[in-house]
């Protein structure tokens, strides 16, 4: 039997029995490369922050330079011209001291927004609009809420036109207390009978009888050929609304239903036109056999004249 001697050298001895002492400094020699490595990616990273810094601070100070060369401190955009329309909410004094808009400021120094806010916190205004035109001209434009009726304050019976309490009311039921009243405010109708002691400037009535007056109101509006022109509305029963019309008539609706009513109405108003009558009260609530009444004529004053003989004739003077 053939032996073969194998040709594999031994390991190198040196390498599997090398002292703990060069182990350890090898592991040194490395830890220590990678720290200062990691130092200096740190480094890198602190020197690149630090670059960008300044030169974001160096950008903003030469941007807040130049805006205030050319803008904020540049005499061509100081505010000389402020165009006002204010929908007779206010006069021109009241909206330059609600604002606090002033000619001569610089007009880039002019807080849109804010003017906007104040102006939109007004309870009569619906929508406002606030324009800057350069160079010098800012132009406000207002838009007034459009009233349908005056809501009289609870207890109020005088004229609510001179009364502080008593508001103005829009077809949603918006209360607003105006800063002036308009010629045409006066013909409005007025709401007698509101129960809620929530009647605030600036709020939203959530009452269910004004709301039902308030469409009662709407459909005679939506009726260009009615003949009812409505002074007062009582809604204090709330199962029915008594109307005082431009006649001192009591017209008395049901709480609904408001077209047939008005319809029956028209007919009524219209035969009153042709005979020369004139309504006193109707109670329309009741379809059938509507009691009406109607205002009695006074009887034309006698006329006295001395009797005188049947067949005598007028004495005649004689010259």
């Amino acid at each position: 039997m053939i032996q073969r001697r194998s040709t594999a050298r031994p390991a190198n001895r040196r390498s599997r029995h090398a002292s703990p002492r060069a182990h350890l400094l090898d592991v040194q020699i490395r830890t220590s490369t990678a720290r200062r490595q990691r130092n200096e990616k740190v480094g890198k990273w602190v020197f690149n922050l630090v670059l960008l810094g300044s030169v974001s601070v160096a950008a903003v100070l030469g941007l807040k330079t130049g805006l205030d060369k050319f803008f904020f401190q540049n005499a061509d955009y100081t505010l000389k011209r402020i165009s006002l329309e204010l929908d007779n909410i206010l006069t021109r004094e009241e909206a330059l001291e609600e604002t606090g808009l002033r000619e001569g400021e610089n007009i880039f120094s002019v807080d849109l927004a804010k003017v906007e806010a104040k102006l939109k916190a007004i309870p009569q205004v619906a929508s406002v609009h606030v324009e800057r035109e350069l160079p010098d001209h800012i132009s406000v434009t207002m838009t007034a809420r459009d009233p349908v009726a005056w809501v009289a304050a609870p207890g109020e019976t005088g004229d609510v036109t001179a009364s502080e309490k008593s508001m103005l009311v829009d077809a949603t039921g918006y209360l607003m207390r105006p800063r002036h009243i308009q010629p045409e405010y006066f013909h409005l109708p007025v709401i007698y009978g509101v129960k809620s002691d929530d009647v605030q400037d600036g709020e939203l009535l959530a009452n269910e009888d004004l709301r039902v007056a308030l469409n009662l109101i709407q459909t005679v509006y939506s009726r260009p050929e009615s003949l009812l022109r409505i002074r007062t509305l009582d809604i204090s029963k709330g199962y029915s609304i008594t109307v005082v019309n431009d006649q001192n008539a009591h017209i008395v609706f049901a709480a609904s239903n408001f077209d047939e009513q008005l319809a029956h109405l028209q007919k009524l108003l219209q035969h009153c036109e042709e005979t020369g009558r004139t309504l006193e009260k109707v109670n329309l609530m009741v379809k059938r056999n509507t009691p009406v009444t109607f205002v009695v004529a006074s009887a034309p004053p006698e006329v006295t004249q001395k009797s005188q003989p049947i067949g005598s004739s007028p004495k005649t003077r004689r010259n």
